[in-house]
């Protein structure tokens, strides 16, 4: 290779360094925006591993309480701080990406597919991580999604709970 070949490589290399960064914040703006379908894909995952144990044993009603739960995180989302809706949105856009998802669980495999001992698995691996982002999310999503289950009326009784009067 000749001074000029590379001088040319690394303009090139500079250049393309340059757009690829460019590229990556567009991408990393964009991972903020909300989309409905990945908070759909990942709560659908993560959702009956949380509440694992308190969803009836009928496959049936167990989904018709998990849809309930999903529509009432939806109704609930905006109600939130819009920080903390900017990091609902981040978090479950990154785990809807592949890539993304793989550094956050070590799994490539799409959430969706994951057995329930590995949901618990990365939940409880979540929970105890040295990483204080982890366990942000661990605990946001944890919030959030007993909240949204628990605030249902219908699920007060197992819980001994009686909603006060007011006059």
């Amino acid at each position: 290779m000749d001074r000029r070949q590379f001088i040319l490589s690394g303009i090139a290399l500079a250049a393309a360094a340059s757009i690829g960064a460019t590229l990556g914040m567009v991408g990393w703006q964009k991972s903020r925006d909300a989309d409905e379908n990945n908070r759909e894909l990942v709560l659908s995952a993560l959702l009956p591993a949380l509440l694992y144990g308190a969803l009836p044993e009928d496959a049936t009603l167990a989904a018709a309480e998990l849809n309930r739960t999903q529509t009432a995180i939806g109704d609930f989302m905006p109600f939130l701080p819009l920080r903390q809706q900017n990091e609902l949105h981040q978090l479950f856009n990154l785990l809807a990406n592949r890539l993304a998802q793989l550094g956050l669980t070590g799994y490539l495999t799409h959430l969706p597919d994951l057995t329930m001992a590995q949901r618990l698995a990365l939940l409880n691996s979540w929970r105890d991580s040295y990483l204080g982002v982890l366990q942000q999310a661990y605990h946001g999503l944890r919030e959030l999604l007993y909240g949204a289950y628990y605030g249902q009326p219908e699920h007060w009784q197992s819980l001994a709970y009686t909603a006060p009067r007011f006059r």
